[in-house]
């Protein structure tokens, strides 16, 4: 167990991917008054940081993507007596960004065969376990007090609400002037991702798998992406026709998702109704 520093309060912020975390980082936590706040670019230093600095409280921000209990386990060996914050997706939703990324980054699934995969739902998906409450479990069973549970379409439809709740948990202030309510990334259209994944399947493996030496792991992830934005600025130009008239994303897939999912997404509302403090 490494040495626990005393006498500051250190929230952490374990950030799901494609839910508002490069916002929260970029454009929220920066603008918050009372805390210090480890910039993510520094996050690897953030145990020296909170050591040498002179402050009452600390923000730590990362995001965990399928790491999501590692990260966890880290930040409880550090302090467990810290406060967790994690922002959640309804299911049907998360999936269809997830799944829009995979194409946009040279994937040529359909979005089944994604999904069978098993990174995100689990492999029996079609079943719908208790993704998000066995998040929040695992969460409370490293932690000494409950997580603060938001939600990415608070954020949307009830921006100031939502920063709000962020605010208030921490018991820090903001200007309302200082953050841009406006998304970070504007997503590439449907056409351009249906003619991407088309052309992916005859260019790129559709299951990517990283190379055991980080260096050439990082040029070969660095040409994927470059080759990926090639093809969809490229895809840009083609006539509308030739991408067919099949939706990217079938709608009776995420209906069947978010159906198979609803008790675990209700019971992460009604977790959040009864723990998150009053605003």
């Amino acid at each position: 167990m490494n040495s626990q520093p005393s006498g500051c309060r250190i929230y952490f912020h374990v950030g799901l991917a494609k839910a508002a975390s490069t916002y929260l980082q970029k454009r929220i936590f920066p603008a918050l008054k009372g805390i210090h706040y480890v910039h993510r670019n520094r996050y690897w230093q953030y145990q020296q940081i909170i050591s040498k600095t002179p402050a009452d409280q600390f923000l730590v921000s990362r995001e965990a993507a399928e790491h999501l209990e590692r990260r966890v386990m880290e930040f409880a060996d550090y302090r467990r007596d810290g406060r967790v914050i994690l922002v959640l997706r309804r299911h049907d939703d998360w999936i269809a960004s997830h799944y829009r990324r995979y194409v946009k980054n040279g994937g040529s699934f359909p979005i089944e065969d994604y999904l069978d995969q098993g990174a995100l739902l689990g492999r029996n998906w079609r079943r719908g376990d208790t993704c998000f409450m066995q998040m929040i479990s695992m969460i409370e069973g490293y932690f000494a007090s409950a997580p603060l549970v938001l939600f990415h379409e608070q954020l949307r439809h009830e921006h100031w609400h939502f920063v709000n709740q962020l605010a208030g948990f921490m018991g820090c202030s903001y200007n309302q002037k200082d953050i841009d309510p406006r998304p970070m990334h504007l997503s590439w259209n449907e056409k351009q991702l249906k003619l991407a994944r088309a052309f992916s399947r005859y260019v790129f493996n559709p299951v990517q798998s990283a190379h055991s030496n980080p260096s050439i792991n990082r040029v070969q992830r660095r040409l994927r992406l470059w080759s990926c934005y090639l093809i969809l600025g490229a895809s840009g130009l083609v006539p509308s026709r030739l991408a067919g008239k099949d939706p990217l994303i079938p709608s009776s897939v995420l209906e069947r998702v978010r159906d198979v999912y609803a008790p675990d997404w209700e019971s992460a509302k009604s977790y959040a109704q009864a723990h998150n403090p009053a605003v």
